[in-house]
């Protein structure tokens, strides 16, 4: 016998269920899953009109009776986790068939038929929630129905708790890194909380320029963070010494309940530069976290969003890295038109222009690329800067389209722009040192690689660069060999090195090998050159050593 409607709908919600508790985003975590299954069974039930806090705090977290929310908020709390919860494990399944929602103010969870966003090319059609949920005992207006995005689709949702001061620590430390008494005076805790104080408000003055990203405000703790609908919560503490700082920041990811990411940050000689030292750790805490598109936030989101195509030009961004890793033809064709899809909706998007502008002209160092307009990238360079001129990346991007057009130094008054604005500073110093400002460029390069182990390949061609101008040929290979395969710089870095180093045959081969991804260079090789480095000395020793490798 065929089986109703009604049976079949509530068959298609159990199985979404089971779906979503055995997910990874819910990581097995026994108290999120039993309160889901509690929610989705009481609607089915029928009874989702009684689902009240004091009824969820009794039966599901195990509260007394005579459960009050104004003193306890684990209801609160955990009920914006599972929400949370699910709004990621749908970004990452647009396509399913139903979806279990919670909407804001409401304790019972609604049905939702289809998937989770439309295409942005597509007119938007409204879609009626298959059951309906109960009115809620909360006061206010009742949340909209239908397909939302998560929170976070045009990126993440950031709270900064404040930092904590440790004063009830040694005056000294050892050689070997133990700690000595006596206890530190009164004054130094002073300057330990100023610190804490000061660290606080410059990290949330940075995080609040850095692109796509939004910062919670004022938020104590971390539950207070994740229940304001922060996903991210930063939080660190601050141990003041004579002489010495050191500052310990954590990482958490309220969605999975786990802490993602640590650094300790040692400064030694501090006494008479706190407010140098407080820039310099904020600046290096933002570039890690929240740099676009390396930061570690910025990293989890692409794992998590990059399985669907891209529903927003912030997740167009995100698949930057996984390119500049590879340099793989197909991730290089969907990259374009992804740009080109997103720009044409919103043409005004200066994130977006400026990593576009960039894309097009590293794109033409590959196999797969071709040549680019370069009136046109450059316009799309400047107009980025137009649009967002207090960001850094759209005056990197603009820096990087000169530097291929021969303009040296417009390409390094841009890199000193986007290096005074901040923003991912490992660039920069790329930018720097190949317009002709190599020991600042390179020092700024060498630096901030240090600082992460994520970081693309490309940036080794600037130190191999570097190499050669210093004529340290075998460290010129070494950088050269770090480059990230598929790229032209690669083969030519190595033909340059392995020509200067006598290894005419292995130069030979990586000349083949550039002209097989680059034709031009053999037609004229020195415009080729000059693409990359403003150094004139370095073209002419550069062109020199591709001749010794078969090259022109």
């Amino acid at each position: 016998m065929e089986s109703s409607p009604q049976t079949d709908q509530r068959a298609a919600i159990v199985a979404e269920l089971e779906r979503v508790v055995t997910s990874p985003v819910f990581g097995g975590s026994a108290r999120q899953i039993r309160l889901l299954r509690f929610l989705v069974g009481e609607v089915l039930a029928g009874r989702g009109a009684e689902l009240r806090a004091p009824l969820l705090a009794t039966r599901i977290f195990e509260r007394p009776e005579g459960f009050d929310s104004t003193e306890d908020s684990i209801v609160r709390v955990e009920m914006s986790k599972l929400r949370r919860a699910l709004e990621r494990y749908y970004a990452a399944s647009p396509a399913a068939a139903v979806r279990i929602e919670l909407p804001r103010g409401r304790y019972a969870p609604a049905f939702v038929a289809g998937p989770a966003a439309p295409d942005p090319a597509q007119p938007s059609v409204s879609r009626r929630p298959s059951l309906d949920s109960a009115p809620s005992d909360r006061p206010g207006p009742p949340s909209p129905r239908g397909p939302r995005l998560p929170t976070s689709a045009d990126g993440p949702v950031i709270a900064i708790l404040p930092f904590a001061s440790i004063t009830a620590v040694s005056a000294s430390l050892n050689a070997d890194g133990s700690e000595s008494e006596p206890l530190v005076p009164g004054s130094t805790g002073t300057r330990s909380r100023a610190f804490a104080h000061g660290l606080t408000d410059r990290l949330g003055d940075l995080f609040v320029r850095a692109p796509r990203v939004r910062v919670l405000s004022r938020a104590a703790t971390l539950e207070e963070a994740e229940a304001r609908g922060a996903r991210y919560v930063v939080e660190g503490s601050v141990r003041l010494i004579p002489g010495a700082l050191r500052v310990a920041v954590k990482l958490h990811d309220t969605t999975r309940g786990i802490q993602v990411w640590s650094r300790t940050f040692d400064r030694p000689d501090v006494d008479n530069r706190l407010f140098a030292v407080e820039d310099e750790i904020a600046r290096d805490i933002t570039i890690l976290l929240v740099a676009l598109p390396l930061g570690a936030v910025h990293a989890i989101e692409a794992e998590e969003r990059c399985v669907h195509p891209p529903r927003s030009a912030y997740e167009v961004l995100l698949r930057f890295p996984r390119w500049l890793a590879t340099f793989d033809p197909r991730l290089q064709t969907e990259l374009a038109d992804h740009c080109a899809r997103f720009l044409e909706r919103d043409p005004d998007d200066g994130g977006l222009l400026a990593y576009s502008s960039f894309f097009h002209v590293l794109s033409s160092w590959t196999a797969a690329g071709r040549d680019h307009d370069r009136c046109r990238s450059e316009g799309d360079a400047r107009r980025a800067v137009a649009l967002e001129p207090k960001l850094a990346n759209p005056h990197q991007a603009l820096a990087f389209v000169l530097l291929d057009a021969g303009d040296g130094p417009g390409a390094q008054a841009e890199a000193k722009v986007a290096l005074k604005l901040g923003g991912p500073l490992m660039f920069t110093g790329f930018l720097l040192a190949l317009a002709g400002d190599w020991e600042r460029g390179t020092a700024i390069l060498r630096k901030h690689r240090g600082l992460t182990k994520r970081y693309p390949g490309t940036v080794h061609h600037a130190l191999a660069f570097d190499a050669c101008r210093r004529g340290d040929y075998a460290a010129a290979l070494v950088e050269a060999e770090a480059i990230t395969p598929n790229l032209a710089w690669s083969a030519l870095d190595r033909a340059v090195a392995l020509a200067r180093l006598g290894r005419v045959a292995d130069a030979r081969a990586a000349g083949r090998e550039l002209a097989a991804i680059l034709p031009e260079v053999e037609r004229d090789p020195r415009a080729v050159v000059r693409r990359m480095t403003a150094d004139q000395a370095l073209v002419d020793d550069l062109v020199g050593a591709l001749a010794l490798a078969g090259v022109g």
